[in-house]
């Protein structure tokens, strides 16, 4: 099946070494691929809307925000979902690494009103971390310390956002200082926040976190890689199909890093709605 490497050539000025890599690498695995990049008259949307009715494998080559580009405009029962880990985080691709075999996977994919996701969903303090592109795509901070530092920077000044939450046929209702909605383990550049999550179980992860003081934000993201949250009473853990949730004012989230903003998100999971193909050796090979 032919391989469709879509490049990012507003952020990666590496691009001629890339395309110089994988133009050997494919010819060492003896691979069928086309090279698209994207500019101001071809976006990354227009390169995979060019391939939606033929059976490819879109690798976009980027990080976590190109990926969920690709995921909104590809065709499901055509294109498979590839990726080369890129990106400032790659946190679906920590997620795919603990999870799927080398070859094509089944995997769950979401819908948040009319846009779809496939890691992560994020409010409160994490979407706004996630959503300073200041800080996160900063070449002055190194790229593990980037969430870190968005982290503090948003610490300073951020004020939980009241919302209600409907699930399950409950009502949650709070200010609260982070949402998270997994489908994936990872976001934030390798914070293990969805500790038991599974690209593939049927499920999404809810996690609630009300009102926290600014003292006890530290610890908690500190010990997100060690399941703290799995057990700490002050968080509210559902597994879930769908859920729904609406504030008093449009809030912005961070959906797979993209920010997406409305006063109301309905979302619900679709069981291995997507195809993804996961070749370590690939990627190993590129990156």
């Amino acid at each position: 099946m032919k391989h469709v490497f879509i490049l990012n050539s507003f952020s990666n000025k590496k691009i001629d070494k890339m395309i110089d890599k994988i133009k050997d690498v494919c010819n060492k695995l003896d691979i069928e691929y086309t090279i698209e990049i994207n500019n101001s008259d071809k976006s990354t949307e227009d390169i995979v809307k060019f391939y939606k009715n033929e059976k490819v494998i879109l690798l976009p080559v980027g990080g976590d925000g190109m990926i969920n580009r690709v995921v909104n405009s590809m065709n499901f029962k055509k294109n498979i979902l590839g990726f080369i880990p890129y990106g400032t985080g790659n946190d679906f691709y920590k997620s795919c690494l603990e999870e799927f075999e080398n070859g094509i996977n089944d995997c769950d994919l979401s819908t948040i009103n009319d846009k779809y996701f496939i890691n992560t969903c994020c409010f409160g303090i994490d979407a706004d971390i996630a959503n300073n592109s200041d800080i996160i795509h900063s070449k002055l901070i190194p790229k593990k310390q980037r969430y870190n530092a968005g982290l503090i920077y948003t610490f300073l000044k951020y004020k939980n956002k009241h919302m209600r939450v409907y699930v399950n046929n409950k009502k949650y209702e709070d200010d609260y200082t982070t949402i998270v909605i997994c489908n994936g383990k990872y976001y934030g550049g390798g914070y293990k926040v969805g500790y038991f999550s599974n690209l593939c179980d049927d499920y999404l992860d809810l996690y609630l976190i009300p009102n926290l003081k600014k003292r006890e934000m530290p610890g908690l993201v500190l010990g997100l890689n060690k399941g703290v949250q799995e057990n700490d009473k002050r968080i509210e853990k559902i597994k879930i199909k769908e859920v729904l949730i609406e504030g008093d004012n449009p809030i912005t989230c961070n959906i797979d890093g993209e920010a997406y903003t409305s006063n109301r998100f309905e979302i619900k999971m679709l069981s291995k709605k997507i195809k993804i193909f996961f070749d370590k050796t690939l990627i190993n090979m590129l990156v």
